[in-house]
C-alpha cells in the first residue's frame, strides 16, 4: 500500500476538499481533530503500526482538503464589500477594474476589486470582489480606478446553473448589473499582467485582421477560449453537435497540437521533439495572454501526450494527480465548478488509461498530420469526459461520437496555423496571411460539418434526469468493467467469439 500513497494522499485531498463544500461551519470542528489525528499518526509511526501510520496520513490528508476548502470561502464582516449587499439601496462603491475586461457581443463584464464604500455620505475602506456587467462604451480597461452606482447583490442561482458558484472561481461573491461608472483615474496595473492581457487582445486583433467571420472569432476560441463574436447559430450547432468543449481551451486541445507538431517533426527522436513542444507551448501559452485557464490546459496536455508516448501509466498518472492537487490547493473551487478543470482532467485520464489500448484499434488509420493519434484521443477523451458534459449541461448529443470523430482532428491544424499565422503577422502581415489558408479551410470544413449534423432530427436530446448519482454509478461500473471485467474477457470467450462454456460447467445427472 505504501507505494501508491503518492496516488491516495492527493486524492484524499481532493475528496477532502468536495467534503469541505458539502458540509458548513465545520473548519473549527476539523482543525481539532486535525491536530489529535498528527499526534496520533506520529505515535503509530514510532510504535511500527504501518497500516494505522498510512490510514492517519490519508485521514489528515482528508481533513487537510476540508480545512482549505472552508479557508478559500470568504469572510463577511463589516469590512467586506458583500456585507452590505442589497436589492433595495443604490451603492457609491469605489474600485479597480482587477481583470481584462470580457467583451461580449452586447456587454462587458468587468472584475472590480474594491477598496471603498459610501455610507451615511461618508467612504468607509472595505475589500472583496465584485462583478459588474456594463454596456460596451464607454470603454474602461484593466487598472482603471472607476466609481460605480447601482444594486449590489448576491449572484443568481438557476436550476441547472449556480452563477454564485461560476464567479466563486474568480473570488467574486457579489454583482451589479448596468451601473453608472465614472473613471477617477487609469494606470494602476501589474505590468505583468498589464503585459498579459495587451499580448492576448493584441493576438485577437491580429486573428480579426486575418480571418473573414465567423472564422475568426472560432479561431480566437479555440486559441484563448473567447467567444464574444462567435454567432448565436453557430454556438447553438456546437451545442447540438456536442461540440462545445472545442471552443473552451482545455488540456485536451493542446495535446492535439503537440500531437500535431510531433507529425511535423516526425523524422526527428522523441528526445529531440520534446524540447521543441515544451518551447512552442511556452511561447502559445504566454503569445495567448497566459490566462489561468491556457497554463492548466498547457500543463494537462504534456501530461496528456507524455502518457501516449511513453506509456508509462503509473508516472503519467502520478503527475496527473498531483498537478490536480496543485490546482486544487491554489483554488479549492476549481475542482468543484470549473467544468473546464473537470473535462481537461477526465479526457486526460481517459488518455493515460485507455489511449493506448484505443489507439489499437485505430491502427488502420493513416499517422499522417496525427490523425491516428487524434481520432484515438479524441475516442478516449469522450468516454471518461461524457458523464460530465451530461450532468453539467442536461443534453445529449446522440450525433456526438459522430460529430466529434468528423471534426475534432481537423481542430489541430486549424489551431497550429492560426497561431503561426498570426505570430507571423505581427512581422510581416503578408507572410502571415499566406499561412491562413490552412485554418481557414478547416475551420470552414468544420463549421459546414456541424452545420449538417446538428440539422439532422433528434441529432440532441434534454436528459435533465441525469443526476450526480447517475454521474457517480457510470465511473463505478467503468472501473468495474476496466479492471474486473475487460482483463477476463478472454477467459469468457474463445477467439472465434463463442461462449466459452468450460467456465460454466454443468454436473451430469443419471
Amino acid at each position: 500500500m505504501s507505494k501508491h500513497l503518492i496516488k491516495i494522499l492527493p486524492i484524499s485531498f481532493l475528496v477532502g476538499a468536495i467534503l469541505g463544500a458539502i458540509f458548513d461551519n465545520v473548519l473549527g470542528g476539523c482543525l481539532f481533530i486535525l491536530v489529535w489525528t498528527v499526534f496520533l499518526t506520529l505515535f503509530l509511526k514510532l510504535r511500527g503500526f504501518k497500516f494505522g501510520y498510512m490510514a492517519g496520513l490519508i485521514v489528515i490528508f482528508v481533513l487537510f482538503g476540508v480545512i482549505r476548502y472552508q479557508l478559500s470561502l470568504p469572510n463577511i464582516t463589516h469590512e467586506s464589500v458583500h456585507y452590505y449587499r442589497s436589492e433595495d439601496y443604490v451603492h457609491v462603491i469605489r474600485g479597480v477594474i482587477a481583470e481584462n475586461p470580457d467583451r461580449r457581443r452586447d456587454k462587458v463584464n468587468y472584475i472590480i476589486d474594491v477598496s471603498e464604500i459610501d455610507l451615511d455620505g461618508e467612504g468607509h475602506e472595505v475589500n472583496g470582489r465584485i462583478l459588474i456587467s456594463s454596456d460596451l462604451y464607454p470603454a474602461y480597461n484593466y487598472g482603471d480606478l472607476v466609481e460605480i452606482s447601482g444594486y449590489l447583490i448576491e449572484p443568481a442561482e438557476f436550476e441547472t446553473f449556480s452563477y454564485k458558484n461560476y464567479l466563486s472561481l474568480y473570488d467574486v461573491y457579489s454583482v451589479m448589473y448596468r451601473p453608472r461608472i465614472k473613471q477617477i483615474s487609469g494606470g494602476n496595473v501589474n505590468v505583468i499582467f498589464a503585459t498579459l492581457f495587451a499580448m492576448k487582445d493584441s493576438f485577437e486583433s491580429q486573428l480579426n485582421k486575418l480571418y473573414p467571420e465567423p472564422m475568426a472569432s472560432f479561431e480566437a476560441g479555440l486559441l484563448t477560449g473567447s467567444r464574444k463574436g462567435i454567432p448565436e447559430d453557430l454556438m447553438l450547432d456546437f451545442n447540438l453537435t456536442g461540440l462545445t468543449h472545442i471552443i473552451a481551451i482545455s488540456g485536451y486541445n493542446i495535446s492535439l497540437i503537440i500531437v500535431l507538431i510531433s507529425s511535423l517533426f516526425k523524422n526527428f527522436s522523441r528526445r529531440a521533439k520534446i524540447p521543441i513542444i515544451i518551447i512552442f507551448i511556452v511561447l502559445f501559452t504566454f503569445f495567448v495572454g497566459a490566462s489561468a485557464a491556457v497554463v492548466r490546459a498547457s500543463i494537462m496536455g504534456i501530461i496528456a501526450v507524455l502518457a501516449l508516448w511513453f506509456g508509462r501509466q503509473s508516472q503519467i498518472l502520478n503527475a496527473l494527480l498531483l498537478s490536480a492537487f496543485i490546482m486544487t490547493l491554489w483554488k479549492p473551487q476549481t475542482l468543484l465548478y470549473d467544468v473546464g478543470f473537470q473535462l481537461s482532467f477526465l479526457a486526460t485520464l481517459g488518455l493515460i488509461v485507455t489511449g493506448n489500448k484505443i489507439q489499437k484499434i485505430f491502427s488502420f488509420m493513416p499517422e499522417s498530420f496525427g490523425l491516428q493519434e487524434s481520432f484515438a484521443m479524441t475516442f478516449s477523451a469522450q468516454v471518461f469526459a461524457l458523464p460530465v458534459i451530461l450532468f453539467n449541461f442536461k443534453r445529449l448529443s446522440i450525433i456526438s461520437p459522430i460529430a466529434n470523430i468528423a471534426v475534432v482532428p481537423f481542430i489541430p491544424i486549424a489551431m497550429f496555423f492560426g497561431f503561426v499565422s498570426a505570430i507571423l503577422s505581427f512581422f510581416s502581415f503578408s507572410l502571415g496571411f499566406f499561412f491562413t489558408f490552412p485554418a481557414w479551410l478547416v475551420l470552414k470544413i468544420s463549421v459546414v460539418i456541424t452545420h449538417v449534423l446538428a440539422n439532422i432530427p433528434y441529432a440532441s436530446i434534454e436528459i435533465e434526469w441525469f443526476s450526480l448519482v447517475h454521474l457517480v454509478a457510470y465511473y463505478v461500473l467503468f472501473v468495474l468493467f476496466a479492471y474486473f471485467i475487460y482483463p477476463n474477457l478472454h477467459k469468457i470467450f474463445r477467439r472465434d467469439g463463442r461462449l466459452n462454456v468450460n467456465l460454466f460447467p454443468v454436473s451430469n445427472r443419471e
